[in-house]
Protein backbone atom coordinates (compact mmCIF):
# COMPACT_ATOMS: atom_id res chain seq x y z
CA UNK A 1 0.00 0.00 0.00
CA UNK A 2 1.57 3.30 -1.07
CA UNK A 3 1.32 6.44 0.92
CA UNK A 4 0.04 9.56 -0.84
CA UNK A 5 -0.09 13.15 0.37
CA UNK A 6 -3.89 12.82 0.42
CA UNK A 7 -3.84 9.78 2.65
CA UNK A 8 -1.49 11.64 4.99
CA UNK A 9 -3.93 14.55 5.19
CA UNK A 10 -6.83 12.17 5.72
CA UNK A 11 -4.95 10.43 8.54
CA UNK A 12 -4.02 13.76 10.08
CA UNK A 13 -7.66 14.87 10.11
CA UNK A 14 -9.00 11.58 11.45
CA UNK A 15 -6.47 11.42 14.29
CA UNK A 16 -6.21 15.11 15.18
CA UNK A 17 -7.20 16.27 18.66
CA UNK A 18 -10.09 18.79 18.83
CA UNK A 19 -7.83 21.84 19.12
CA UNK A 20 -5.88 20.83 15.98
CA UNK A 21 -9.13 20.30 14.05
CA UNK A 22 -10.24 23.76 15.15
CA UNK A 23 -6.98 25.22 13.83
CA UNK A 24 -7.30 23.30 10.55
CA UNK A 25 -10.84 24.57 10.07
CA UNK A 26 -9.80 28.17 10.71
CA UNK A 27 -6.90 27.81 8.27
CA UNK A 28 -9.26 26.40 5.64
CA UNK A 29 -11.63 29.36 6.10
CA UNK A 30 -8.70 31.75 5.67
CA UNK A 31 -7.64 29.96 2.47
CA UNK A 32 -11.14 30.25 1.01
CA UNK A 33 -11.32 33.95 1.92
CA UNK A 34 -7.98 34.65 0.26
CA UNK A 35 -9.01 32.59 -2.74
CA UNK A 36 -12.20 34.68 -3.04
CA UNK A 37 -10.16 37.90 -3.00
CA UNK A 38 -7.90 36.54 -5.75
CA UNK A 39 -10.94 35.43 -7.74
CA UNK A 40 -12.49 38.89 -7.45
CA UNK A 41 -9.23 40.37 -8.73
CA UNK A 42 -9.39 37.97 -11.69
CA UNK A 43 -13.04 38.95 -12.37
CA UNK A 44 -14.22 35.44 -11.47
CA UNK A 45 -17.15 36.53 -9.36
CA UNK A 46 -19.02 33.21 -9.49
CA UNK A 47 -15.98 31.33 -8.22
CA UNK A 48 -15.41 33.96 -5.52
CA UNK A 49 -19.01 33.48 -4.44
CA UNK A 50 -18.44 29.73 -4.08
CA UNK A 51 -15.25 30.29 -2.08
CA UNK A 52 -17.04 32.65 0.30
CA UNK A 53 -19.90 30.19 0.73
CA UNK A 54 -17.36 27.49 1.65
CA UNK A 55 -15.76 29.83 4.18
CA UNK A 56 -19.22 30.54 5.63
CA UNK A 57 -19.90 26.81 5.97
CA UNK A 58 -16.67 26.37 7.89
CA UNK A 59 -17.52 29.24 10.23
CA UNK A 60 -20.93 27.64 10.79
CA UNK A 61 -19.17 24.41 11.78
CA UNK A 62 -16.88 26.33 14.13
CA UNK A 63 -19.94 27.63 15.94
CA UNK A 64 -21.58 24.20 15.93
CA UNK A 65 -18.47 22.62 17.42
CA UNK A 66 -18.55 24.71 20.58
CA UNK A 67 -19.29 22.86 23.81
CA UNK A 68 -21.87 25.09 25.44
CA UNK A 69 -22.39 22.72 28.36
CA UNK A 70 -18.87 23.05 29.75
CA UNK A 71 -18.49 26.82 29.52
CA UNK A 72 -21.66 28.66 28.47
CA UNK A 73 -20.26 32.16 29.02
CA UNK A 74 -17.08 31.53 27.03
CA UNK A 75 -19.03 29.75 24.30
CA UNK A 76 -21.36 32.74 23.99
CA UNK A 77 -18.42 35.11 23.57
CA UNK A 78 -16.76 32.90 20.97
CA UNK A 79 -20.06 32.47 19.15
CA UNK A 80 -20.31 36.26 18.91
CA UNK A 81 -16.88 36.42 17.30
CA UNK A 82 -17.75 33.74 14.75
CA UNK A 83 -21.12 35.33 14.01
CA UNK A 84 -19.30 38.61 13.30
CA UNK A 85 -17.05 36.74 10.85
CA UNK A 86 -20.02 34.96 9.26
CA UNK A 87 -21.96 38.21 8.85
CA UNK A 88 -18.95 39.93 7.27
CA UNK A 89 -18.42 37.02 4.87
CA UNK A 90 -22.08 37.07 3.90
CA UNK A 91 -22.10 40.84 3.37
CA UNK A 92 -18.80 40.66 1.48
CA UNK A 93 -20.36 38.11 -0.82
CA UNK A 94 -23.60 40.01 -1.41
CA UNK A 95 -21.97 43.45 -1.74
CA UNK A 96 -18.65 42.25 -3.24
CA UNK A 97 -17.08 44.23 -0.43
CA UNK A 98 -13.34 43.88 0.05
CA UNK A 99 -13.43 45.79 3.39
CA UNK A 100 -15.97 43.28 4.78
CA UNK A 101 -13.83 40.38 3.59
CA UNK A 102 -10.72 41.98 5.08
CA UNK A 103 -12.54 42.42 8.41
CA UNK A 104 -13.46 38.75 8.50
CA UNK A 105 -9.92 37.75 7.54
CA UNK A 106 -8.38 39.84 10.33
CA UNK A 107 -10.52 38.08 12.93
CA UNK A 108 -9.84 34.64 11.45
CA UNK A 109 -6.10 35.34 11.44
CA UNK A 110 -6.26 36.30 15.13
CA UNK A 111 -8.17 33.10 15.82
CA UNK A 112 -5.51 31.13 13.95
CA UNK A 113 -2.79 32.70 16.10
CA UNK A 114 -4.72 31.84 19.25
CA UNK A 115 -5.35 28.22 18.21
CA UNK A 116 -1.73 27.76 17.15
CA UNK A 117 -0.74 28.78 20.67
CA UNK A 118 -3.31 26.40 22.15
CA UNK A 119 -1.94 23.56 20.02
CA UNK A 120 1.63 24.37 21.05
CA UNK A 121 0.67 24.57 24.73
CA UNK A 122 -1.28 21.31 24.62
CA UNK A 123 1.50 19.65 22.64
CA UNK A 124 4.02 20.66 25.29
CA UNK A 125 1.71 19.45 28.07
CA UNK A 126 1.81 15.83 29.15
CA UNK A 127 -1.72 16.09 30.51
CA UNK A 128 -4.54 14.47 28.58
CA UNK A 129 -7.00 17.04 29.90
CA UNK A 130 -6.68 20.49 28.39
CA UNK A 131 -8.37 23.86 28.37
CA UNK A 132 -9.36 23.56 24.70
CA UNK A 133 -11.60 20.61 25.53
CA UNK A 134 -13.71 22.94 27.64
CA UNK A 135 -14.95 24.85 24.63
CA UNK A 136 -14.82 22.24 21.88
CA UNK A 137 -17.42 19.54 21.60
CA UNK A 138 -15.80 16.12 21.27
CA UNK A 139 -16.26 14.44 17.91
CA UNK A 140 -15.46 10.82 17.21
CA UNK A 141 -14.94 9.45 13.76
CA UNK A 142 -14.49 5.80 12.96
CA UNK A 143 -12.61 4.56 9.93
CA UNK A 144 -15.87 3.39 8.38
CA UNK A 145 -17.15 6.99 8.45
CA UNK A 146 -14.14 8.37 6.57
CA UNK A 147 -14.96 9.73 3.17
CA UNK A 148 -12.35 9.00 0.50
CA UNK A 149 -10.43 11.83 -1.09
CA UNK A 150 -12.34 13.62 -3.79
CA UNK A 151 -10.51 15.14 -6.72
CA UNK A 152 -7.04 14.28 -5.51
CA UNK A 153 -4.44 15.13 -8.12
CA UNK A 154 -0.77 15.75 -7.62
CA UNK A 155 -0.06 17.79 -4.50
CA UNK A 156 -3.57 19.11 -4.02
CA UNK A 157 -6.68 17.33 -2.87
CA UNK A 158 -9.86 17.58 -0.93
CA UNK A 159 -11.07 15.62 2.05
CA UNK A 160 -14.75 15.75 2.89
CA UNK A 161 -14.88 15.09 6.60
CA UNK A 162 -18.01 13.65 8.20
CA UNK A 163 -17.12 15.41 11.42
CA UNK A 164 -17.57 18.86 10.01
CA UNK A 165 -19.54 18.49 6.80
CA UNK A 166 -17.14 20.55 4.70
CA UNK A 167 -13.93 20.06 2.78
CA UNK A 168 -10.40 20.81 3.89
CA UNK A 169 -8.19 21.24 0.86
CA UNK A 170 -4.51 20.45 0.71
Amino acid sequence: MSSTPGSYLETEIMTAPPQKLQLMMIEAAIRFCRRAADQWDAQKDDEACESLIRAQKIVTELVGGLNRDKSPELSTKITSVYLFVFRNLMEANVERSRPKLDGALRVLEEERTTWRQVCEKVGASASSENDAAVILAPRTVTSSEATPLAGFTGGAGTIDTPLAGFSIEA
